[in-house]
């Protein structure tokens, strides 16, 4: 983060988590406090963050952090984690199609949209189906634009999401056929699928990169790690923003070579966040049955598509050379 970026976040964080000075010690200063708390979320290390600012108690530096990590996390949502409005929608799908050649796709575009505060012994259907997202997208208030025809043809397609086999088949959610010995037709779909959901792994993959605290289950209560999530997150969309009209060569948080990018043929190069160290975020597991109504079914029209008149040059070279093993080839 520039020290300009810091003093912005300042300017919003500061009046939050001041303190007045008592007769018997002054306060730690707003600035401190937030250095300390950004500290301790790139590194995850506490004691680190401990021996960064004066000789304060472990109690004392955890309450700080959990202080800051709301007040950061209550100032920038409004900001960076604003409802998206059917604009929004319009415009990253539109990005996903320059970029990955997916119509009407709305999976994340450098910045995670995140649903925070589930318990673990929860399974993951039931964190889809009782999350904010995922109850709007049931009931179909998220404000989707209305369906489009797919480019090229006259086949109206819904605006949808893209997920992995974690993810059940809904009108408005797309995820990959099931199997292994698919059809060459299948094959591509879900090779253009797992194409696409490369820039939500990027999202989250760079975020999880940049905060280490991620690099290792969180020892905290619900509450804290809640308010710790959600200031990672909204710490990862505010700098990611901030560097959208910074050149490539200028970025310190998301440099050029750091994310996933496609080379002129089609292929795809790995982002250096891929080579750090494992984190300790885990894929979701089946959300649920197969089972999936005639209309979700329907939104599989794709197939067509990317067979025909939304097929790319690349992706016939990887099926020729490669064939079936494409089914279970995953990005």
């Amino acid at each position: 983060m520039s020290p300009q970026l810091f003093d912005n976040l300042l300017s919003l964080v500061g009046p939050v988590i001041a303190k007045k000075d008592t007769n018997y010690r002054d306060s730690i200063q707003p600035k401190d406090r937030l250095a300390l708390t950004l500290r301790y979320l790139a590194t995850g290390d506490l004691m680190t963050s401990l021996s960064y600012l004066f000789r304060i108690g472990r109690s004392t530096t955890s309450a700080i952090i959990k202080e800051a990590c709301e007040a950061i996390s209550s100032s920038l949502k409004p900001i960076i984690l604003a409802k998206p409005d059917q604009n929004k929608w319009l415009d990253i799908a539109e990005a996903y199609y320059e970029q990955w050649q997916f119509p009407n796709c709305l999976g994340a575009i450098d910045c995670p949209y995140a649903d925070i505060g589930a318990e673990g012994h929860n399974s993951d259907g039931e964190v889809f189906r009782n999350s904010i997202f995922g109850q709007s997208l049931e009931k179909g208030t998220l404000q989707l634009p209305c369906p489009l025809e797919i480019p090229g043809t006259t086949n109206m397609l819904p605006f949808l999401f893209i997920g992995d086999e974690a993810f059940p088949l809904k009108n408005n959610l797309m995820r990959p056929h099931p199997g292994i010995a698919l059809s060459k037709d299948k094959a591509i779909f879900n090779y253009r699928l797992s194409r696409a959901r490369r820039c939500v792994e990027n999202a989250f993959g760079i975020m999880a990169s940049r905060f280490r605290i991620f690099r290792k289950p969180l020892v905290s209560s619900l509450e804290s790690s809640t308010f710790t999530v959600a200031a990672a997150v909204c710490l990862h969309n505010y700098i990611k923003s901030a560097e959208e009209g910074v050149p490539f060569c200028e970025r310190r948080y998301c440099p050029l070579d750091y994310t996933d990018n496609v080379s002129p043929d089609g292929c795809i190069n790995d982002g250096k966040w891929r080579t750090e160290e494992a984190l300790a975020i885990n894929r979701l597991s089946r959300t649920g049955s197969n089972m999936y109504s005639r209309q979700a079914e329907d939104i599989r029209t794709l197939l067509n598509y990317f067979c025909h008149e939304g097929a790319t040059a690349w992706q016939d070279a990887l099926v020729a050379k490669n064939g079936k093993k494409l089914a279970s080839y995953l990005y």
